[in-house]
């Protein structure tokens, strides 16, 4: 809807009705949508958002890519 924020890292359902702020690195699904679940813990949302890596040069993202792609957020 008009006027919503979705946060940096979250993800919106299949064919959901997003009518409230999405908070960052949320799940939300539905219609109207709803909070799914949180994807980290607080803090580690809190490192990521920190980081901005999607607004880092392309070079710096390739190479890092095997820590992007990794399964540890506490590597990256």
């Amino acid at each position: 809807m008009a006027g919503v924020t979705i946060g940096d890292g979250a993800i919106i359902g299949a064919y959901s009705v997003v009518t409230k702020d999405v908070p960052p690195y949320t799940i939300v699904a539905g219609n109207p949508a709803k909070e799914i679940r949180r994807r980290f813990a607080e803090a580690n949302i809190q490192r990521l958002l920190d980081l901005r890596w999607w607004d880092w040069p392309i070079e710096k993202i390739t190479a890092n890519v095997h820590l992007l792609t990794g399964l540890s957020l506490e590597d990256f």
